[in-house]
């Protein structure tokens, strides 16, 4: 492990650095995966530019672990602080001493992992905009999210900044069960450190004997009680063959009595090519396996739907050492599906895999260089490159992007996931206490009856150290409680209204001298009675989400057109940017049918148009159903549309083509699936999923409307939808010209980034700073 910071690091003066408070709910006494990942996530960090400061739990009992973690510059360890008569501590003393870290140092982030840690810790409502929350037992495997886990990692997800998921996998099943994870979930994958490499073989050591090994902890679960039997099949089919076991922690398996007992009877086993080492430190465990042939790492085949991906795999392959796996999607994705060292955990045992290693024996240095490849994107200094990302996507590290190349008067409301993410962590930021700080912090309010679409800006302002922010949430449109919101103004600098409606009319009437007042003009509030009512001299910022509604706004209001201006709601590209899935660019995606205007007819329409040409198109409709808006359903002319066009779905072949999907805030995973993201509606504020599609590289396709070229520009618009199944199948025919119009939607997007918008409101709302 390195012992000094990379020359990327040592160029960041410490007063730059991003401080860190990292906690593991892990003994570091005890060697497993989980252990290991603490010094590793710390020297990662230091590698990103930060300063770590690494909470141990439990009293220092061996310095296997410890000792490599206090080498490293820029990390330092602070002493386990345990109850009297107690060795560790627990999630509620963990608290406090974390607690009391922060009072002494004020971290910029405070990084925790364990499900029970990171709860004690949303209780208390602790480290508001701060808290990373790593949490891997929301479903080791599948299928295992319950109820009451749901509940417990939503509200850990509403009281963090950040979620972190292992994998892709994993994170897309946080938050399609969790919606308050969806837009703060960032994938946080095992890291192996760069220095870990192949050792020089020697010939003799190739012409030796098979070397295998397994690290790791013993249970049942890991078959680590069968790998004694490969050996014997080995030896008996006449290979040569060693089998070396490293670790000491037997779990103690309470529902197989006797297990953890026959364990060690095999472990102290006097086999002829079997040695037990014990427990070893990280690096002379490493250097072992460096000198295998193969590690082992056969499992039982309910953990096949595992979600996460083995840090000991990884150092395996790192080393050049092919790994021994069970055939799972993520092992696929990461070794190809070719790969001849898979086990088919329902139907291979220890003979069938003593003959797959007799197999591969020849190939052995092919896999070796097969695999060291595979391990590249998880070595600590690409992690780290991830992790300046996501401080950069706070605002910890000056990395915000320029605006793009869309137009500036584009924009609409920001990612249902960002809303849903600001609104579920509002009581955070109204519960947090006031930091002292000279001059005073700018009271900022926040006042509306649905901040769904105020996520990026309440997100922004709760990241702002300079600000204290304060919510006014209206039951209804029309409804408040008065005397809470005559408490605020009287307390705010600065008041916000999200939406132009009753809400900015209270607040205009009741505006004090030298208050600043910036309302939010959406869409449906120009058609809405109150409008006149809003004192518009009181206003000092009328901020609209398009140029086309700039317009209309200067049109239907009394107000100074030099007061309206345009700012883009935004888009996550740090959350949305994930790989898209293969043959998307067969997928139509539709988001939202209601009301009747978004014209579902014309995406069935354009749907039709293709299978015409290629069978292989289909169409994917996510939002909720008419019905479930008893406001548009009780309309005849809408029912009736509706029924009409399921009829004709449900009474063709298209009722096979054509998925149903259920409104939800997992965005991102849905998106990657989608090649051609529809906006056929014959108006439209903005549009969001189409922007949030081209993040991920999928195509918008807008028909023709007022203010979509202003939106999206020319080269995705079309006239009507036959011009779109052409544009459609031009693209597809064409393997380069659909790579082209991808990577065109992942540059135009750009301007929508939540840091390039966040830059935007902060001149509006506090001019004289941007001046």
């Amino acid at each position: 492990m390195a012992e000094h910071p990379t020359p990327e690091t040592a160029e960041i003066p410490a007063a730059a650095r991003v401080r860190v408070l990292l906690y593991g709910d892990v003994d570091l006494n005890v060697m497993d995966g989980s252990a290991i990942w603490l010094p590793s996530m710390a020297e990662t960090l230091t590698r990103a530019g930060a300063e770590v400061h690494v909470q141990l739990k439990a009293e220092e009992r061996r310095d296997l672990l410890t000792a490599p973690l206090r080498a490293l510059d820029g990390v330092t360890v602070l002493e386990a602080r345990p109850r009297a008569g107690q060795n560790s501590m627990e999630p509620a003393r963990a608290a406090t001493v974390l607690a009391e870290a922060d009072e002494r140092e004020r971290y910029d982030v405070v990084l925790v992992r364990g499900i029970h840690m990171c709860s004690e810790l949303a209780e208390r409502h602790a480290f508001p905009g701060r808290l990373w929350s790593y949490v891997t037992e929301f479903g080791y495997v599948a299928g295992e999210f319950s109820s009451s886990r749901q509940e417990t990692i939503g509200a850990i997800a509403a009281a963090s900044r950040l979620m972190l998921a292992q994998t892709p996998q994993a994170r897309a099943v946080l938050e399609a069960m969790v919606p308050a994870a969806a837009g703060r979930t960032e994938i946080l994958s095992p890291m192996v450190p760069d220095e870990v490499r192949p050792v020089e073989r020697s010939a003799e050591h190739a012409a030796g004997p098979l070397r295998m090994i397994y690290t790791g902890k013993f249970a049942h679960d890991w078959h680590t009680d069968k790998m004694p039997a490969i050996l014997e099949h080995l030896t008996e089919a006449g290979v040569e063959a060693r089998l070396t076991m490293v670790g000491d922690k037997v779990h103690r398996e309470p529902k197989r009595s006797g297990w953890a007992s026959r364990m060690r009877t095999l472990l102290n086993a006097d086999m002829p090519g079997f040695e037990w080492t014990g427990a070893l430190s990280r690096v002379e465990s490493m250097d072992r396996m460096a000198h295998s042939d193969v590690s082992l790492g056969w499992r039982a085949p309910r953990l096949d739907l595992s979600l996460e991906i083995s840090t000991k795999v990884l150092e395996s392959c790192a080393l050049g050492v092919p790994p021994l796996v069970n055939r799972t999607t993520i092992h696929e994705e990461l070794l190809g599906t070719d790969y001849p060292l898979f086990i088919d955990a329902l139907r291979d045992d220890a003979e069938a895999i003593a003959r797959r290693l007799q197999g591969v024996q020849e190939r052995l240095p092919e896999l070796s260089a097969h695999v060291l490849a595979a391990a590249e994107p998880y070595r600590m200094t690409a992690r780290a490159e991830a992790l300046r990302g996501y401080f950069a996507r706070l605002g910890l590290l000056d990395q915000a992007p320029a605006a793009g190349t869309l137009s500036a008067d584009a924009g609409q409301h920001a990612s249902p996931q960002a809303g849903e993410s600001g609104a579920a962590q509002s009581a955070d930021a109204q519960n947090a206490e006031a930091v002292s700080v000279s001059p005073r912090r700018t009271r900022v309010v926040v006042a509306g009856h649905d901040l769904k679409f105020a996520g990026e800006l309440v997100d922004m302002l709760r990241d702002d150290p300079s600000v204290e922010l304060r919510l006014d949430h209206w039951s209804t449109l029309h409804k408040h409680d008065e005397s809470a919101s005559t408490k605020l103004i009287d307390w705010a600098d600065v008041v916000v209204c999200e939406w132009a409606g009753p809400n900015a009319v209270w607040y205009s009437k009741h505006k004090r001298p030298g208050q600043r007042l910036v309302v939010r003009l959406h869409m449906f509030e120009l058609r809405g009675g109150w409008l006149e009512n809003i004192d518009t001299d009181a206003v000092d910022a009328l901020v609209t989400v398009s140029g086309l509604y700039r317009d209309l706004t200067r049109e239907h209001m009394a107000i100074d057109p030099a007061k309206v201006t345009v700012i883009p709601n935004a888009v996550s590209v740090a959350d949305l940017d994930r790989p898209g899935l293969p043959d998307r660019r067969y997928r139509l995606g539709l988001v939202g049918i209601v009301p009747l205007r978004k014209r579902l007819d014309r995406a069935v329409d354009l749907l039709e148009a293709l299978r015409r040409h290629d069978d292989r198109f289909t169409l994917h409709i996510r939002g909720r159903m008419p019905w479930e808006y008893a406001h548009e359903w009780r309309k005849p002319l809408q029912r009736e549309g509706y029924l009409d066009l399921f009829a004709r779905i449900g009474g063709s072949d298209l009722r096979e083509v054509v998925a149903f999907e259920p409104f939800g805030a997992d965005m991102g995973t849905w998106l990657t699936k989608i090649g051609w993201v529809l906006s056929p509606s014959t108006t439209e504020s903005f549009h969001l999923a189409p922007a949030e599609g081209m993040v991920s590289g999928a195509v918008p396709l807008v028909w023709q409307r007022p203010g979509a070229v202003g939106v999206f520009g020319e080269d995705f618009v079309v006239p009507d939808t036959e011009a779109a199944a052409e544009r459609v199948l031009a693209a597809v025919a064409d393997d380069e010209q659909y790579g082209r119009l991808s990577d065109l939607s992942r540059q135009r997007v750009q301007g929508y980034d939540e840091r390039a918008v966040a830059a935007l409101w902060h001149a509006a709302l506090f001019p004289a700073a941007a001046s």
